[in-house]
């Protein structure tokens, strides 16, 4: 992988089984990719001071072995391609040698002030041996009425970037608080697939839905994700 990040894992990051959770694998991620950004002049202060921003638009994680507290950790990224409005990045972590997770995403560029969409304007370099030969499939549509609502929050400042939405952090904090998604964090491996439909702002209210093994958010009538165990 082009970067790599360096880490014991807190007691602080786990869950009751003393694994890593899914929220701070994700926080790993997003720092190794900035700090990959960074090696090419693009880190978050240079992109904040441009008015521009990623933006995560969909990530697909397969945690093949559970890391737990104490252990040390290599979170490696690097980019794979860019195809059109769409960054591809993908990612490795390893223990001992031993690879514990991978995961690939999809980013776009924005512009933080109004919001819009734009085409690549980052002079990057893809490294395509590093995929980790995870593929993201279409983008999963749901029937909400057959859903069943499990909770319901309001964002918060606290919960926002720079990039003046929550994080995607928090909204991976929200879907492990589903009831039956504790029967996968429990088996410590599995698949996770999250589609990022539309942002959520402070002050927004979330409904939070579940069916089987899809999650979704639901804020000013529209979805704002939609997860997926498995």
């Amino acid at each position: 992988m082009q970067t790599n990040d360096h880490y014991t894992i807190k007691e602080s990051m786990c869950d009751c089984f003393r694994r890593l959770k899914l929220q701070y694998m994700f926080m790993m991620m997003q720092d190794a990719a900035y700090k990959d950004l960074e090696s090419y002049g693009f880190g978050r202060k240079s992109l904040l001071d441009k008015d521009i921003a990623f933006l995560l638009r969909r990530s697909v994680a397969h945690v093949i072995k559970p890391t737990y507290a104490d252990e040390e950790i290599i979170v490696g990224t690097s980019q794979v391609a860019q195809s059109g409005m769409t960054y591809t990045r993908d990612y490795i972590f390893t223990c001992n040698n031993e690879v514990r997770v991978k995961a690939t995403s999809q980013w776009f560029l924005c512009r933080i002030s109004d919001k819009t969409l734009l085409r690549p304007i980052l002079i990057t370099k893809s490294y395509k041996e590093d995929a980790v030969d995870i593929n993201i499939g279409s983008k999963p549509e749901t029937d909400l009425y057959s859903f069943e609502q499990y909770d319901t929050v309001k964002a918060g400042y606290s919960s926002v970037d720079g990039n003046m939405h929550v994080n995607n952090t928090e909204y991976i904090s929200w879907v492990c608080n589903a009831p039956n998604v504790f029967e996968y964090l429990k088996r410590g491996s599995y698949k996770f697939d999250i589609y990022f439909k539309r942002e959520v702002i402070p002050a927004d209210t979330v409904v939070l839905k579940q069916k089987d093994d899809l999650i979704c958010g639901i804020s000013k009538d529209n979805i704002s994700f939609i997860a997926q165990f498995k």
